[in-house]
């Protein structure tokens, strides 16, 4: 037996690799989303919606850091390190999409579309 650490990119990598090893065709669908894992860095974001980030990333089975401030609101903006799958990531965009018009939480879902749309190919 040896290993390998892979570094998957994107999803098609993903699927390429579960292809390989002749995972059942369904489940590389199933399981591919959750082999791409990326860190998001956002800059500036308001507290509370740093507050959701770290929330409905945490309900997506993720992680989200955000400033020690961020709770009691004691920051005027706070930095978000966000860390998780492609299929976490596609959760936490659709929660984040019905609450998109409070605290500029709609640049924030741009900034992810577009993470998801590289994570995607």
């Amino acid at each position: 037996m040896k290993k390998e650490i892979l570094d998957i990119q994107n999803l098609s990598q993903a699927k390429k690799e579960l292809s390989q090893i002749k995972a059942e065709e369904i489940s590389v669908d199933i399981m591919a989303p959750k082999a791409v894992f990326r860190v998001v860095k956002l800059y500036d974001v308001h507290p509370a919606a740093a507050n959701i980030v770290k929330q409905e990333m945490l309900a997506a089975g993720g992680e989200a850091a955000v400033a020690r401030g961020c709770v009691n609101m004691s920051v005027d903006s706070s930095d978000v390190i966000i860390m998780g799958t492609l299929k976490q990531y596609r959760r936490l965009l659709s929660k984040l999409k019905m609450q998109k018009s409070y605290f500029g939480i709609s640049e924030i879902v741009k900034e992810l579309e577009e993470v998801i749309r590289e994570m995607s190919k």
